[in-house]
């Protein structure tokens, strides 16, 4: 598992790795800037494909015996559920997922022969109130110690116009008329200004 982490970080960190960053993000500007992002794409499937197959051998090689039940899409939600917990886009902390993950479901099976909706659960509530996953609890913790605004609220700003008060604007073609400063919300429009000017 440490030479996987270390061989994906050096990946993450090469060209190959950057433009795959920034396929994820921006396909169409990757296209645009020349990228031929198929090849990248199905590079990146090729390696998954090829890790994938190296940890069915080696589970192979420490059970002893495969069985069909491994093919189940099940097992395919199991390794996405273990993403999320996580957090996507960060190696340590898919690994700090996978260890949740399996940890939550001996507890989880001890209790309840329901497991699975206690593990819903607590994805559920990962993806509503953890969105960078178990990877994005530090990043909180510190913005918390440092007194910073909570994730996800924006600062409240007041619009002053020159020469008015706040939510009023000035007509300069008369700035002594009484109708110069009047209350305009964002996004309308002077039609009298318009059909004047």
């Amino acid at each position: 598992m440490v030479l996987v982490y270390l061989f994906l970080a050096r990946v993450l960190q090469s060209p190959f790795g950057r433009a795959l960053v920034g396929i994820k993000s921006n396909e169409h500007r990757m296209q645009s800037l020349g990228y031929f992002t198929f090849r990248y794409k199905l590079g990146a499937f090729t390696l998954a494909g090829g890790l994938g197959g190296l940890a069915g051998f080696l589970y192979a090689v420490l059970f002893g015996f495969v069985t069909p039940e491994l093919l189940s899409w099940h097992e395919s939600g199991n390794v996405l559920l273990m993403v999320i917990l996580g957090g996507m886009g960060n190696l340590a902390g898919v690994i700090a997922g996978a260890f949740a993950f399996e940890m939550m479901r001996e507890v989880f099976a001890d209790i309840t022969k329901y497991w699975q909706l206690l593990m819903g659960g607590v994805i559920v509530a990962v993806v509503l109130f953890l969105p960078g996953g178990l990877a994005g609890i530090p990043g909180r913790i510190k913005r918390a110690m440092q007194g910073g605004d909570a994730p996800g609220r924006q600062a409240h700003t007041t619009l002053r116009w020159p020469g008015g008060e706040p939510g009023h604007q000035r007509d300069p073609r008369a700035p002594d008329d009484p109708r110069a400063a009047r209350p305009q919300r964002c996004g309308q429009v002077d039609l009298h200004q318009h059909a004047v000017g």
